[in-house]
């Protein structure tokens, strides 16, 4: 149970004006999605500019992730919304640069005729995805993870293969996503390691995102310098 007292992206007191944070981002369920299954969202409240700081990493997230979402329920309905919004002219800018970041040639290399190099905007896509763990981490210890903490990114797309280390860690774990079918997530503590974190989340069935991170309690000479800042 979180400390509903504390924004968990600043760790000061809430004081208004206050919205509520979905974690993960509630775009990532479409209209369609919410209103056939009615899935429970978590929210947790938050200062309103710190939420607010996050909307346009949010929606770059969405959009240049979104086509590897492809080829499940979920993801088909999101890539269909996004479309749809695009024929509306709602964020097109943004769907075209998203669009514009699949390249056949990278730097004048030629590619296979089936393979295509996808750049991405990799500090958006890692804020985005830390603030959902850091969301996650303060839902289920009541702690906030400050955004310095120490940790790293990897995006495991559809046609790529986990690393041995994640069926390793996380292969008898529980699923906790209360709607695997848009967004599920694990987690280990390894208390040995100063309660290193090991976290990987799916999406849309098709995209895992996986975060390792240092514990709060870690004093390692990285975090320590860190925590002197």
């Amino acid at each position: 149970m979180s400390d509903l007292s504390i924004c968990y992206l600043c760790g000061k007191l809430l004081t208004p004006p206050l919205n509520r944070d979905h974690v993960p981002p509630k775009q990532f369920y479409t209209d369609e999605i919410r209103k056939k299954h009615s899935p429970n969202l978590l929210t947790i409240p938050v200062h309103q500019e710190c939420n607010s700081s996050y909307q346009a990493d949010e929606d770059y997230f969405l959009n240049t992730l979104a086509p590897f979402a492809k080829g499940s329920y979920s993801g088909n309905s999101l890539l269909d919304g996004i479309f749809r919004k695009y024929k509306d002219d709602i964020k097109r800018p943004l769907v075209h640069k998203t669009l514009n970041e699949f390249e056949r040639r990278p730097s004048g290399l030629i590619l296979p005729p089936d393979l295509v190099v996808k750049r991405i905007e990799g500090d958006r896509v890692h804020r985005v995805a830390w603030k959902i763990v850091r969301g996650l981490y303060f839902h289920h210890f009541a702690k906030v993870l400050p955004e310095n903490t120490l940790n790293s990114l990897s995006i495991i797309p559809p046609d790529q293969v986990p690393p041995k280390e994640f069926l390793i860690a996380l292969g008898d774990q529980d699923a906790l996503g209360s709607y695997p079918g848009v967004f599920d997530y694990k987690f280990i503590q390894v208390s040995e390691l100063d309660n290193f974190n090991y976290w990987a989340m799916l999406l849309w069935d098709r995209i895992i995102l996986i975060l390792p991170f240092h514990g709060l309690e870690c004093s390692c000479d990285a975090c320590s310098e860190i925590k002197s800042i």
